[in-house]
């Protein structure tokens, strides 16, 4: 993709180039990991035994371990790579927590969400794939430097049915994907009747229909709805009924129908608020509730 400079009406082409090195790229990231991706730092360079992870940091929205790995260029083993990193992880959960509570104090800790997220210059097609297979936690992010202005964009990557296991048979991978689970859309689904289905599929299209930016996460418990991390929107299937959770500071809900069960600790922090939804009577009433908080998220 070529970037250009606006002035007086010319355009002058911005040239890409890599960061002198790796560390650079770690620094910057590092610094503002919040409005990256949402996370919480905790320090770098953690590991032992030959292994250093370049950085460790806390999801607070899946109370998840993230680790992070940084190449000024071209990565060549994502796969191997991950697994071992986890694989470690999860060897030495103790260490993780001291630093964890050292840098954020107690937390709780969601081990099955783990994942690792790399950033590169560039990824091959066999990298893509890879990570596109199903229980493979990794997260894929291109960057590209032009000048003073910074670009990082996530990888869509190629999803598989077919399970990481199955394709690489090593006790490193078996341990790893024992303990990580990787939620899709259907896990979710197939806990609802048909009737909460439709329900279902009509709100997400509505949601998706307000900013083609939109994301759609499942995790464990829920469906997010996000712009870049900023969940705005999140959906919980259940048999018969959508619990809709909704984060705002205040939302104007003229019928009364969305109630406070998270409120905000302090002025600044957004209130969360549920609607129990078992049929589409509410359906165009909600959507225009939610996209209240969709308009309330923070300027991404």
């Amino acid at each position: 993709m070529a970037i250009f400079k606006i002035k007086n009406q010319d355009l002058t082409e911005l040239k890409s180039k890599m960061f002198p090195t790796e560390l650079e790229l770690q620094k910057l990231v590092d610094q503002h990991i919040g409005i990256i991706f949402g996370l919480e730092f905790i320090r770098r360079e953690f590991g032992g035994q030959g292994l250093s992870i370049d950085t460790i940091a806390y999801d607070p929205e899946t109370k998840a371990p993230v680790l992070i790995e940084y190449k000024k260029d071209t990565y060549q083993s994502v796969v191997d790579q991950g697994m071992a990193y986890l694989n470690w992880l999860f060897s030495h959960k103790g260490d993780y927590q001291i630093e964890l509570e050292k840098k954020l104090g107690k937390r709780e800790i969601d081990w099955t969400q783990a994942r690792v997220i790399f950033i590169a210059k560039r990824f091959n097609i066999h990298q893509l794939y890879a990570s596109g297979f199903k229980n493979a936690p990794f997260e894929l992010y291109r960057y590209d430097l032009c000048d003073d202005v910074f670009l990082l964009e996530a990888v869509e990557t190629p999803k598989s049915d077919v399970s990481i296991g199955r394709i690489l048979k090593s006790k490193e991978v078996s341990q790893v994907t024992k303990q990580v689970k990787t939620y899709t859309l259907e896990d979710h689904i197939a806990k609802a009747n048909n009737k909460t289905t439709m329900i279902f599929e009509r709100l997400k299209r509505g949601i998706f229909a307000f900013d083609d930016r939109i994301q759609e996460k499942p995790v464990s418990s829920y469906i997010g709805y996000k712009v870049r991390y900023y969940n705005f929107c999140a959906i919980h299937i259940f048999r018969d009924k959508l619990n809709v959770d909704l984060r705002a500071k205040k939302i104007n809900d003229p019928k009364k129908i969305f109630r406070n069960v998270w409120p905000a600790k302090k002025e600044t922090y957004a209130s969360v608020w549920q609607y129990v939804m078992s049929s589409d009577e509410n359906l165009d009433y909600v959507l225009n509730i939610i996209r209240q908080s969709y308009q309330a998220a923070p300027d991404l």
